[in-house]
């Protein structure tokens, strides 16, 4: 069946609405069974991949651009208007550009940096069950899930400590809906940090950005206030995202519960299919430059694709029972980071926040149980969830607070 013919429900799809629902993963599948190449009338019309085969081949094909030119994004012609704003380097980039502004940052985001970041996220998680674990209740997504990478993000950015939480709202506000207040306040905090670093650098990763070479010349004030937007976007949404859902899906499944508290060494182990089965950043758009055939569909130059993650993510031609949840199962070639060039930047620094994350709940609030109607998801690009209420025995505080520790 051609994308042309796909039935009404293709017609109508809608993603941003799609991330606000539990059964996302079920309504893809059950479009891709309808039509694997999708086609949307929404947002001005765009396509959709859902096949994991199609999916890994267009993220490493450069007739499928990132570049706004080429298209202005799936569901988010508005967020035309934050790249006129303030253009963000590598999100609307391909070719040699691109390497010239990754390379340099994978060093900083290396697995090593990664590992040597896990005593600080441990520290920040119990800073954080210290503020509610006498209670014996708590928000695990705002007060914990979202709490943790804007204070982590917040540190590694030396942002000023008053605007961390509100960057994370920020962000949110600006993924969810490209809310133009959110814009103004984190184009003017770039310009404010430039402002600062560039007369006073420190050790901080924003200081390190004023040292980078892009095309053989010294890194633009536009171009360092893009990347510094770029990590305050993509470190503070999804980790907040994903452990949500992890903590929702631990607390829905009683063996899978009893599974980690076991052997606490198997959640390292599990973490990669928490990221497949969630998908907390869904889809990724692309523009065709080029007439191209893909997917037994012939796209047009102009035509916009969304790669569906969440759909190649939950394939049974690539997952053995996609739906089910296989702490055993080893995931390596999951798409929850995406694929090729633009594969998420902090993948490994990622992978230890919710590892730590999951750890240091089962410690200190192994029994936890979810509130009925306590679990509030919200539309947007990524799969967001605002509040997650549990309840648990209550415990004691770990840590002392010492003026100035953060």
């Amino acid at each position: 069946m051609s994308s042309e013919q796909c039935p009404f429900s293709w017609q109508t799809y809608d993603h941003i609405k799609l991330s606000a629902r539990a059964d996302a993963p079920q309504v893809l599948s059950s479009l891709r069974e309808q039509c694997p190449v999708g086609r949307s009338e929404e947002f001005g019309g765009f396509y959709v991949l859902t096949r994991y085969e199609d999916c890994v081949a267009a993220a490493s094909d450069p007739r499928f651009s990132s570049s706004l030119e080429h298209g202005p994004g799936a569901g988010f012609p508005s967020m035309g208007t934050l790249h006129e704003m303030l253009p963000i380097p590598m999100i609307n980039d391909d070719g040699q550009r691109h390497r010239d502004f990754r390379m340099p940052l994978q060093k900083l985001f290396s697995p090593k940096f990664a590992a040597s970041m896990e005593e600080k996220v441990r520290n920040i998680c119990d800073d954080l069950i210290d503020r509610f674990i006498e209670s014996g209740t708590a928000d695990l997504s705002d007060e914990f899930s979202i709490e943790l990478p804007s204070v982590l993000i917040g540190e590694l950015l030396d942002l000023p400590p008053e605007q961390r939480r509100e960057c994370q709202r920020w962000a949110s506000a600006l993924v969810a809906s490209a809310n133009p207040e959110a814009m103004d306040n984190l184009v003017q905090l770039t310009a404010d940090l430039y402002a600062l670093r560039s007369q006073h650098p420190g050790e901080d990763i924003p200081s390190k950005l004023l040292d980078f070479s892009i095309e053989g010349r010294p890194i633009t004030r536009q171009e360092w206030r893009g990347l510094v937007l770029l990590l305050i976007l993509g470190g503070l949404d999804t980790t907040a995202n994903a452990g949500g859902y992890v903590f929702e899906m631990i607390g829905q499944s009683p063996d899978l519960r009893r599974f980690l508290l076991e052997d606490r060494s198997r959640i390292a182990g599990v973490v990669k299919e928490f990221v497949r089965t969630i998908s907390p950043v869904p889809q990724h758009s692309r523009g065709v430059k080029e007439d191209v055939e893909l997917g037994g569909h012939q796209f047009r130059k102009g035509d916009v694709v969304l790669l569906s993650w969440l759909a190649a993510n939950h394939d049974p031609s690539a997952f053995e029972n996609p739906h089910g949840f296989m702490p055993e199962r080893a995931v390596d070639r999951h798409l929850g980071f995406g694929h090729g060039p633009h594969r998420c930047l902090g993948s490994y620094l990622a992978l230890v926040e919710l590892k730590v994350m999951i750890e240091q709940v089962l410690e200190r609030l192994p029994d936890f149980e979810l509130v009925p109607g306590g679990v509030t998801r919200y539309s947007s690009l990524n799969r967001g969830m605002s509040h997650l209420h549990v309840t648990f025995t209550p415990g004691q505080r770990r840590r002392r607070e010492m003026e100035g520790e953060r």
